[in-house]
């Protein structure tokens, strides 16, 4: 929870661009870029460590489109937002990048 007793929803992840689509926009007019994301490290649970693996299928809306696109395929940023569902009807997950760092 947050000071202000709203649930948190913050999600920060270092990790590899593997794929990114083309540019779209929103009926609204802002541009959307979705891409894929791969992580590969150790981390620590209950005193072990463990190896992770993950692809993730990411978001980016707006002003983050243009780092996003900007970055080449293999490049490793650090990527900050939020996990939601992919749509109402699709009930896969999406990490919807509202920050990331070269």
């Amino acid at each position: 929870m947050t000071k202000s007793g709203q649930p948190l929803n913050d999600f920060r992840l270092t990790a590899r661009l593997v794929h990114k689509d083309t540019i779209r926009y929103t009926p609204a007019g802002q541009t959307v870029l979705e891409c894929q994301l791969e992580y590969s490290g150790n981390v620590v649970e209950a005193g072990i460590q463990r190896k992770v693996e993950l692809k993730l299928l990411a978001i980016a809306i707006g002003q983050e489109v243009k780092t996003l696109d900007q970055m080449q395929i293999g490049g490793t940023g650090n990527f900050q937002g939020f996990i939601a569902h992919q749509s109402i009807r699709r009930q896969a997950l999406v990490f919807h990048i509202t920050h990331i760092s070269i």
